[in-house]
């Protein structure tokens, strides 16, 4: 089951290569990483492109975290899709445990997991809280669902892109599961 970790990602050159160590070093690996290097005036793309020989980065103006994560939808080369943000872990079974959850489930569109929230340094520590991730940096999707729901659309803010995007997803019947 190969798929595609999608990052988008903005000044991230401090964090991107830890992000593309844990996407890399999971039991079933990816096809590809697609780093969307979204108008970064650090050395995000450089930093990511150094990396591992299955990271691709695609440079684009600052447009956003939605319009990044749109753009490597339509770059992904295979036919399932991850995507992570440029600060972000995965711990290594993570793909596993969802891929083999669509593979038994072949209704369904896309799955999310659960996620925890940590602060720089503290990856790992007691006080983390689990909790259900309706996120789009917990969703492992079918590739041809997300082309078909359609762009990520950026509201004012900066945040909230996923809400709208599964809104449309449920709107067309897709089935998303945790």
């Amino acid at each position: 089951m190969s798929y595609s970790v999608l990052i988008p990602a903005f000044n991230a050159a401090r964090t991107i290569a830890e992000t593309i160590r844990s996407v890399t070093a999971q039991i079933l690996q990816p096809g590809e990483v697609v780093v969307v290097d979204d108008g970064s005036s650090d050395a995000t793309g450089e930093v990511a492109a150094s990396c591992d020989g299955r990271v691709r980065v695609v440079r684009q103006e600052n447009s956003g975290s939605g319009s990044a994560v749109t753009r490597a939808i339509k770059e992904a080369a295979f036919p399932f899709i991850a995507p992570v943000d440029a600060d972000d872990l995965w711990l290594p079974e993570k793909m596993s445990i969802q891929l083999s959850y669509l593979d038994r489930n072949p209704g369904c569109h896309g799955v999310f997991c659960r996620l925890k929230t940590f602060r720089e340094g503290t990856a790992g520590g007691q006080d983390e809280i689990v909790q259900t991730g309706w996120s789009r940096i917990t969703m492992v999707m079918r590739t041809p669902a997300a082309l078909q729901i359609g762009d990520m659309i950026d509201p004012p803010g900066g945040r909230g892109e996923i809400i709208d995007w599964i809104a449309r997803a449920r709107h067309l019947g897709f089935r998303l599961d945790m």
